[in-house]
């Protein structure tokens, strides 16, 4: 309607600060991430706390929006990550610099997997597809991740764009550099990346040792690398050969600090290449709490069933009774679509 205040505004500049230093009635800010102006961020750092954020990208207006605790503590920690890029990088390590940094932070959060849950929050998806609830919850989407990888490349000068690769919206990055144009997509890659593996999708450099050493990615050689000379010495014939393999594993893949999703997705990489004629499952649990589902992974083979106590830092064996006692009590929850050795059949029985 015409002579309407705007309750939304959009920021690239600090004249637009000035603008909307003019406006009493603007509640919701887009700041442009596409040419990101440091002087802008930390204007609302220090003055915005009465505004909600989302982006802007290539002039159009991001739609969900976070408070600007959310706001201020996701992009204090995002200055924190370009602030501690060595001035001695090229822009390629840059690039694979804040492409690690991503994903070592940020995981992916099963309890918004519609196939995997009756219910799921919906308030939760929309928030981790803003690129500061992203950070913040430390849990993402194709689309914020993208859009964060995006973020920091602008911020310090690498030329990242996003490119849609599919007819149903998968996006990608692309990173121009004086060498070469590289396509990455960090989606796909953090579990790897969490892992300590050499990475699949940073193409043309997922083995660049020397970068990944200098970045501080790696400090000798990749996880995948060293998990070939312990295979080396597994006894397979012995009664306790899987529990040795967790084990031997759990510290080179550094499992205590991967979040479960990525760590099943990583130990079903192992067991593909190391164990194949070995009929193991690798299920996703949780446990039932009053405000959220604690997911779990839940290994087993022969009958035997192990989970990774964080606490612990250890996979630990887990008894059939104690896991369907606590199913029975409704202490644990199975998510959709698991079909857990012995116990799915069993409940199906009972049911």
């Amino acid at each position: 309607m015409k002579g309407k205040s705007p309750v939304i505004f959009s920021v690239s500049s600090m004249e637009d600060i000035e603008k909307l230093k003019l406006l009493d009635s603007v509640k919701y800010i887009n700041i442009d991430i596409t040419n990101p102006d440091l002087e802008v961020i930390q204007y609302f750092i220090d003055n915005g706390d009465c505004y909600s954020y989302s982006d802007m990208i290539d002039g159009v207006n991001g739609y969900i929006y976070v408070s600007y605790d959310i706001f201020k503590k996701s992009q204090l920690f995002i200055l924190d990550i370009i602030n501690d890029v060595s001035s001695n990088y090229s822009m390629l390590d840059i690039a694979r610099y804040l492409y690690i940094k991503i994903g070592k932070d940020i995981g992916y959060d099963i309890n918004v997997i519609p196939d995997k849950n009756e219910t799921f929050n919906l308030s939760m998806i929309s928030t981790i597809n803003n690129i500061w609830g992203c950070v913040y919850n430390k849990k993402g989407t194709n689309v914020s991740l993208c859009k964060l990888y995006l973020f920091l490349c602008r911020l310090v000068g690498v030329d990242c764009s996003i490119v849609t690769v599919n007819k149903i919206g998968y996006l990608k990055n692309k990173i121009v550099t004086d060498k070469s144009n590289i396509i990455v997509d960090i989606t796909q890659d953090i579990p790897y990346i969490q892992g300590g593996f050499k990475t699949k999708y940073f193409v043309g450099y997922n083995d660049d040792i020397k970068m990944d050493k200098r970045i501080g990615y790696i400090e000798n050689n990749y996880s995948d690398v060293i998990l070939e000379s312990v295979f080396k010495n597994i006894d397979y014939d012995s009664n306790d050969f899987f529990l040795d393999i967790l084990v031997r594993t759990q510290d080179i893949v550094n499992a205590s600090l991967v979040k479960p999703i990525e760590l099943g997705i990583i130990y079903d990489i192992i067991f593909s290449k190391y164990c194949p004629n070995y009929d193991i499952s690798i299920n996703n649990l949780f446990i039932n709490d009053a405000h959220d589902k604690e997911h779990f992974i839940l290994i087993s083979c022969d009958n035997r069933f192990y989970g990774y106590n964080y606490n612990r830092k250890s996979f630990v064996e887990i008894s059939y009774d104690d896991i369907r006692k606590n199913i029975d009590n409704n202490k644990i929850g199975i998510y959709l679509n698991e079909e857990v050795p012995l116990i799915s059949s069993s409940l199906r029985k009972a049911n």
